[in-house]
């Protein structure tokens, strides 16, 4: 450092005589000062290369004694981590990459000698340049030229030793080397997924480690090479599937499968149906030619006597009675008829199972509520009488069974028919009765039961009930009522099954129903282990006195007294919730609350029309919601809770037969009258129906809806069952619940009072606001 201080002295004093000899002498010094420039730029160059080679070796020494003393600071550091109670080492460790650090330092020290190289050629030619403008320039005047101002500015600034102009300049644009001796790594813990552990330790003998260790060894011998290896198994059975083996010399080539199209007669469906046995094949094959044989016998025997004629008449006769009393002879009979039905009732069976639904992105969907028929159900006549329907109920379990109750239907009539019957369809065969069951009075109700759909309760003229087994080919019923338990005579116009009620787990009676008379006595039937039905009088009921709560009635003056104490029944209703309580509908225009918990008196009273209520019915979304209909020409809709009806539709000026909730629809009502069946939408309009459907040139009596509710199938008095389907309806609301609370709300917005009950009452949907049908 001495020698460069010493240098730079020398430097600048030989620059201030330069300066003080330059006014006299310009051009003899200015030859003298050119070969002294060379000479100095030579000692620059060769002081600059021994300079870079000292630094160079200073900087690498410098870097290596850094990161020694760095790797051993860091080797004293230990980093100690506690995992399920014990201390692991997470002590990073040093990077063994002596090539990579050496490349790494060698790059940083290139840089920094390219840059002192090119500061020392700048310099050089900065200095030759400005040096001759100087000597060219003169002197003399006040005014000094730019090129003397930049020569004598520049002249001072040179500098004989490349140290001090490499030092300058770093402190300008200074780099900053590679300091650190590491890479930072971050470690970052995963999940600790444990496979097996079992700790190997080495301890002091007789210590207490050393003595359980003792005791884990011979515990481990004993399991794996002792007498512990020989444990105690039993066999056991467990529910397991079970997988048969065969070997590859059984094994077969893969089967591939595909669909192709084959062409299938009605014989061949039949012959495939079928499930009649050999036996029963060969003794018709018998039957038949011995009935043939019988024919062609009797057929010569008109030669013979009249004896001998008349016998084998008989012979005849009681073989064909004995082939259909076959039970296999029927069942071959019937699935032939559902075989051969199908040609001529494909479109309306398509229909009825709902294969061909419109989509709801269907821009051409039109919401005109229309009624189509797909088919009817024509009964043969018993006895060569007409019958009305009185009576139809699909079976809980299966929608595709109808059954179908023929006998009387308005007990104002002038021609009571002398018989009924019960029929019992399928909608697989709609031209022929599957079951049927002839009576020697009218049918007037009938009832599947929901808890066992194979039994049908029937309801007679006379006032007799009987239950029967629609799943057995025996034509004998169940049980039937007897005169000593139920000695009513009076028709019965209804049937409800009641869940039954007891606290006997192990009960296992089958459940009661309910049997509405018109003399309005409801009486309870049992099913014992007897040919006969169990009965005893539920309820009488009595005519109302005074003005019960609901719709005002002014009272007839023309009858100021009834000649009877006992209103007439006309239908009964269960309630949804609560299996204890029914209702009784009668022709006062009441509605009489019961419990089978009371006898002899009404929960509650309700008048709901000026005339006799013919149903009753309970909204699908709504346990307190329901709707009647009677013969004063209105339909109502009530709630549990408010004596006032919420909402009253009229059309026609004539008795409302039947009238129920849509399945599918919450807001859709469909009332049957005499002539028409109309569809009403209470959210579109309340003052006229949405349409009107004629069904026939008979008169409407009953009508039901199928399990689906998109038909709906209505009786007449002629007796024809016909099935219609309805059509172009509104898509069905996803919150069902939503959409009947705000048409309600809506309806009645105009009476303030009304509107003030109803919020009062809250909820009134089911839980979750779900259906029940």
């Amino acid at each position: 450092m001495s020698a460069s201080v010493r240098n730079t002295v020398t430097s600048q004093e030989n620059g201030s005589i330069f300066k003080n000899t330059l006014s006299h002498s310009i051009k003899k010094r200015s030859s003298n000062l050119d070969n002294e420039l060379k000479k100095k730029s030579v000692v620059v160059n060769q002081a600059q290369a021994e300079e870079s080679k000292a630094k160079k070796k200073d900087t690498t020494h410098y870097y290596s004694v850094e990161t020694l003393a760095d790797l051993q600071y860091r080797s004293q550091i230990k980093v100690l981590e506690k995992v399920y109670g014990e201390e692991v080492d997470m002590t990073p460790k040093p990077i063994q990459d002596d090539t990579y650090v050496e490349q790494f330092m060698k790059y940083n020290l290139n840089v920094m000698h390219q840059m002192t190289n090119f500061t020392t050629m700048v310099t050089k030619s900065t200095t030759r340049s400005r040096t001759r403008s100087s000597v060219r320039a003169g002197i003399g005047g006040n005014k000094q030229s730019i090129d003397d101002l930049m020569n004598g500015i520049l002249y001072e600034t040179i500098n004989w030793e490349p140290y001090s102009t490499v030092e300058a300049l770093e402190e300008a644009y200074e780099p900053k080397p590679y300091t650190k001796s590491f890479l930072k790594i971050t470690l970052r813990k995963s999940d600790f997924f444990e496979i097996h552990s079992q700790t190997q330790t080495t301890v002091a003998k007789g210590t207490p480690e050393g003595d359980d260790a003792e005791r884990d060894n011979r515990n481990y011998e004993y399991l794996t090479v002792g007498k512990g290896k020989i444990r105690r198994r039993s066999d056991n059975d467990a529910q397991t599937d079970t997988l048969l083996f065969t070997t590859r010399a059984v094994n077969t080539i893969l089967i591939t499968k595909a669909t192709v199209s084959s062409y299938v007669s009605n014989f061949e469906m039949y012959d495939t149906l079928n499930n009649i046995t050999k036996e029963f094949a060969t003794a018709t094959m018998s039957s038949v030619k011995d009935l043939t044989s019988a024919l062609a016998q009797t057929e010569e025997a008109d030669t013979f006597e009249d004896d001998e004629a008349v016998a084998e008449k008989d012979k005849v006769t009681s073989q064909i009675e004995r082939l259909f009393r076959s039970p296999e002879f029927r069942n071959a009979i019937m699935y032939m008829g559902r075989t051969l039905s199908s040609n001529t009732n494909e479109a309306g069976l398509r229909r009825f199972r709902n294969f061909d639904q419109v989509e709801r992105w269907n821009a051409e969907a039109e919401y005109v509520y229309s009624m189509n028929l797909l088919f009817r159900l024509v009964p043969e006549p018993s006895k060569d009488e007409r019958k009305a329907v009185s009576d139809i109920d699909f079976c809980r379990s299966n929608g595709d069974i109808l059954a179908v109750a023929y006998g009387l239907y308005s007990f104002s009539s002038q021609h009571v028919p002398t018989s009924g019957s019960v029929f019992l369809w399928s909608i697989k065969n709609p031209g022929e009765p599957e079951r049927a069951y002839y009576y020697d009075v009218p049918v007037t109700a009938i009832s599947f039961s929901p808890f066992l759909p194979s039994l049908l309760a029937i309801g007679l003229y006379d006032g007799s009930v009987e239950v029967r087994d629609v799943s057995s080919l025996q034509d004998t019923p169940v049980a039937v009522s007897q005169r000593s338990t139920s000695p009513g005579s009076s028709p019965v116009v209804a049937i409800r099954w009641i869940k039954q009620v007891s606290d006997d787990d192990h009960e296992t009676d089958i459940d009661p129903f309910l049997s509405l008379s018109q003399d309005g006595s409801v009486t309870r039937f049992r099913i014992i282990k007897s040919p006969f039905l169990l009965g005893f009088t539920q309820m009488i009921l009595e005519r109302v006195e005074g003005h019960p709560e609901g719709i005002f009635v002014h009272p007839s003056s023309r009858i100021p007294c009834e000649s009877n104490r006992h209103p007439q029944g006309l239908s009964i209703t269960t309630h949804p919730l609560h299996k204890d309580i029914y209702y009784v509908l009668t022709d006062e225009g009441c509605i009489h609350k019961c419990s089978i918990n009371y006898q002899h008196q009404y929960l509650e009273v309700l008048r709901c029309h000026d005339g006799g209520v013919t149903v009753m019915e309970f909204s699908p979304w709504s346990p307190k919601l329901f709707l009647t209909c009677g013969n004063d020409w209105f339909v109502r809709i009530w709630i549990d809770g408010i004596t006032r009806p919420l909402l009253e539709l009229l059309d026609e000026m004539t008795p409302v037969h039947w009238a129920k909730w849509s399945p599918t629809h919450s807001t859709i009502i469909v009332t049957v009258n005499r002539e028409t069946a109309n569809v009403w939408d209470f959210r579109r309009n309340l003052l006229r129906p949405m349409s009107k459907h004629k069904m026939d040139s008979s008169f409407n009596t009953v009508a039901r809806f199928s399990h689906c509710g998109r038909t709906l199938v209505i009786g007449n008095e002629r007796g024809n069952t016909l099935f219609n389907a309805l059509n172009d309806m509104p898509f069905s609301p996803h919150f069902q619940y939503d959409e009947l609370e705000k048409a309600i709300f809506k309806a009645i917005g105009n009476d303030h009072e009304l509107l003030m009950e109803l919020k009062s009452i809250g909820f009134f949907g089911y839980p979750n606001k779900k259906a029940v049908f």
